[in-house]
């Protein structure tokens, strides 16, 4: 069976519908979060920027995710990447634009989205001085149908 566009972008919008009105224990708050939409199996970029400070000192950023055990989905540390806090359903899956980091771009690229990727995520930036700032945004995945 081939689906045209048109159709597969129907099915999402369906799917999206119904898990709106199936979703249990939602809080209204979750409503005001900045939703990204993707499909499983793409990827996806989820946005977030910092000012960098005078003194060129590149802050701490963390990403995470609401309910995960460890919660850690990237961290950048020092200038570069540190693993040992990072979930291992995201290893491999997770980066920043390195070369756009310098200019205070710190959007998370998430590999391979997966069903189970689905969720609140939030990009703390953690300055030298201990000031923290935090964006928080929904992504929401969508099953891809077979062409």
């Amino acid at each position: 069976m081939k689906v045209t566009f048109y159709q597969l972008e129907m099915y999402f919008c369906l799917y999206f519908v119904l898990g709106m009105l199936s979703s249990k224990g939602c809080s209204c708050a979750n409503h005001l979060l900045e939703q990204i939409v993707t499909f499983a199996g793409g990827n996806v970029i989820l946005p977030c920027s910092l000012k960098i400070p005078d003194n060129g000192d590149m802050p701490t950023v963390e990403w995470s995710k609401e309910g995960l055990k460890p919660n850690v989905v990237f961290l950048y540390r020092n200038g570069f990447e540190t693993f040992e806090m990072k979930n291992p359903a995201f290893e491999f899956r997770t980066s920043l634009f390195m070369r756009e980091v310098k200019n205070g771009n710190v959007s998370l690229r998430i590999s391979n989205v997966r069903i189970s990727d689905e969720g609140i995520y939030q990009c703390l930036i953690i300055q030298r001085n201990g000031t923290r700032e935090a964006k928080e945004m929904q992504l929401v995945v969508g099953m891809s149908a077979s062409v």
